[in-house]
């Protein structure tokens, strides 16, 4: 025997899914807000410390700072173009730091010195970008000293993630972006990485 909703049971059950529906657009809002404010926070910190040459932390409690802007760059027309907008490298690779923006591993070498310097981010946010790089696209890193490097990259492929090499240090100047991989993989688990590897190309201490 079937039973029927009645009007005033319909009209609550509405209510309820749009009172649930508008709740969560309203986090997914706040969410891309706090997001934004944060990217902000990050940007003036890293001027604050072009001006005075002091690590200055981008919020209060913050237990890291910028140490570089980074651009990727691409061939349209004749011109190196942008591919998206610029992202601050943060001190450390930390799962809270890899929530704000990329962040340099300290094992590894810092911009302008010798050696392997690596840089990890997200693949569902700051190093989805990476998807779209190839060989011969050019990496730009401004330090907090005002230096612009220049990168151009060499080689793009897949590792497992047990697979170190890509951690090991050189002798000469070199660049390692990674990120988890495959990129449109919704677990959080991935057993792979993207690496990206890119050699320097030019450097000189003028900032724009």
């Amino acid at each position: 025997m079937s039973q029927t909703i009645s009007p005033t049971k319909h009209w609550i059950v509405i209510a309820l899914i749009s009172v649930v529906g508008c709740a969560l657009l309203l986090q997914g809002g706040y969410m891309q807000a706090k997001a934004h404010f944060a990217q902000f926070l990050i940007e003036r910190a890293f001027e604050k410390t072009l001006v005075d040459s002091q690590p200055h932390k981008p919020w209060s409690w913050a237990d890291t700072h910028p140490v570089a802007k980074m651009r990727v760059l691409q061939q349209h027309n004749d011109s190196l173009q942008p591919l998206g907008s610029d992202l601050y490298v943060l001190a450390g690779a930390s799962g809270r730091n890899l929530a704000f923006g990329p962040g340099l591993m300290l094992a590894g070498a810092s911009l302008g010195e010798q050696g392997n310097m690596i840089i990890a981010g997200h693949r569902d946010s700051h190093f989805m970008r990476l998807q779209y790089v190839k060989v011969g696209d050019m990496i730009e890193l401004y330090s907090t000293a005002g230096e612009r490097v220049l990168y151009q990259i060499t080689t793009t492929h897949v590792v497992h993630e047990t697979d170190l090499d890509v951690l090991a240090p050189t002798a000469e100047s070199h660049l390692t972006l990674i990120t988890c991989y495959p990129f449109d993989q919704l677990s959080g688990n991935a057993e792979y990485r993207y690496i990206v590897e890119a050699k320097p190309v030019v450097s000189n201490p003028l900032y724009s």
